[in-house]
């Protein structure tokens, strides 16, 4: 049986855990699925080996984007905005907790800042990892971790471009994102480094956090606390302007400081 994903996200989804599938039931226009393999993620990994033809083509995670509802087709490209879902099942890849593959988001045009993204958690649990270059991309300045739970929202400020999302538990993890339709990604810096700024992988009953040996310059790690509303984040559908930060973070550099 389905599970209901509705109340939570504000949209007509079902997820199909036996399959490991969304379903889309209400009035979709186009939504592009994409999957990431193995053998796409491997040069993210901590062991970044090579595996035979049958393992690298296994699916690791899948991304849906564009998903909304027809009625709300023309305001959402009219704001440049685009809303996601990522699925992340459970499961380790030689020890290490399956994750994206992580990237940073290159600056806008005309100024210095990256764009922004916001998301949020629709079942299961996150760990986003996020991490703010320093004079390059393998010097880091500052790395924040958030854990977050069903209906709580994750910021990604332009000063944390850099990011990836861990599922260390034993659920699948559903999220959802809202960004600017215009943000470009930089996934070769992560691809050069083996992954983001720390590892986090499996030692039995515990979770080990250690530093990726690739980046040059890595600072301690310091959590911070995801915030909980009740509203979907789809719900901002009827009020976009409040999501301008998305496309101009520079209006917005007081707020979006962490």
């Amino acid at each position: 049986m389905a599970l209901d994903l509705q109340k939570i996200s504000g949209l007509p989804i079902f997820f199909d855990e036996k399959i490991m599938e969304l379903r889309f039931q209400g009035d979709f226009p186009f939504i592009k699925k994409s999957e990431r393999t193995l053998k796409e993620l491997q040069p993210y990994l901590k062991i970044p080996k090579n595996v035979g033809n049958r393992a690298s083509n296994t699916s690791i995670y899948y991304v849906w984007r564009y998903v909304h509802l027809k009625k709300d087709d023309e305001k959402i490209k009219a704001y440049n905005l685009r809303y996601d879902i990522t699925l992340i099942p459970p499961g380790k890849i030689d020890g290490e907790f399956v994750k994206t593959a992580g990237h940073f988001h290159k600056n806008k045009t005309g100024t210095n800042l990256p764009y922004p993204e916001i998301y949020e958690i629709l079942l299961g649990r996150a760990y986003f990892l996020i991490q703010s270059p320093g004079k390059n991309t393998k010097n880091i300045k500052a790395v924040r971790l958030i854990e977050a739970g069903p209906g709580e929202k994750v910021l990604v400020p332009p000063d944390f471009s850099g990011h990836t999302t861990i599922n260390v538990f034993s659920e699948p993890l559903i999220m959802a994102n809202w960004i600017s339709d215009k943000a470009v990604y930089d996934y070769e810096s992560y691809k050069n480094n083996h992954g983001a700024s720390y590892y986090f992988l499996d030692n039995g009953s515990l979770i080990d956090i250690v530093k990726n040996p690739n980046y040059d310059s890595v600072p301690e790690i310091k959590k911070i606390r995801a915030k909980k509303d009740p509203l979907p984040l789809y719900s901002l559908v009827n009020n976009l302007d409040k999501l301008r930060f998305l496309n101009y973070p520079e209006e917005f550099k007081k707020e979006l400081n962490f």
